[in-house]
């Protein structure tokens, strides 16, 4: 198994003590894209694996990098797209741009709002998501939510609009 392989799996399984030795072994690794074009950041955030999220950005992982694969998303988009809302939090604590977009204009309200995961709506509303931010398309996180028939969503959605109003 090549060291892009083993790095790979530590990240999904949570196995700091692996990450660190790996990255021990071959530096290179802490930013290196897999096969399916995620970097161990990507796959920490997304498997909710905190620890080991916080290890690669102690390390100094990328917390930008966008895959390199037909969705570009950045390791926020990744943890915000299977609810991992502990991982969220670190990644906008240390910095991530909670408005960042990828393929399509997506941002991570976007997601929230397509899986209508009010609490993630919630954090990323208060951490200065912008609510009004169109995709490529011109929808807003609003319009998703009612697309998808997210209802409280969207009744969510509609508060935080009129109380900017």
């Amino acid at each position: 198994m090549e060291y892009i392989d083993q790095i790979t799996n530590a990240a999904v399984n949570g196995e700091s003590e692996e990450i660190r030795d790996l990255l021990n072994k071959e530096p290179s690794l802490l930013n290196a894209f897999n096969s399916d074009g995620w970097t161990p950041l990507h796959l920490a955030c997304y498997f909710g694996q905190v620890d080991s999220a916080k290890l690669l950005l102690s390390l100094g992982a990328d917390l930008h990098a966008k895959a390199k694969n037909p969705n570009e998303n950045m390791p926020l988009h990744a943890a915000v797209a299977n609810k991992q809302i502990q991982a969220v939090d670190l990644l906008l604590t240390k910095g991530a741009d909670v408005n960042a977009k990828q393929s399509g204009g997506w941002t991570s309200l976007h997601e929230a709002s397509l899986l209508g995961d009010e609490n993630m709506i919630k954090l990323l509303i208060e951490k200065g998501a912008d609510i009004e931010m169109q995709k490529d398309d011109g929808k807003t996180p609003l319009e998703v939510a009612i697309e998808k028939k997210q209802d409280s969503a969207v009744h969510l959605l509609t508060q935080y609009l009129n109380n900017k109003a």
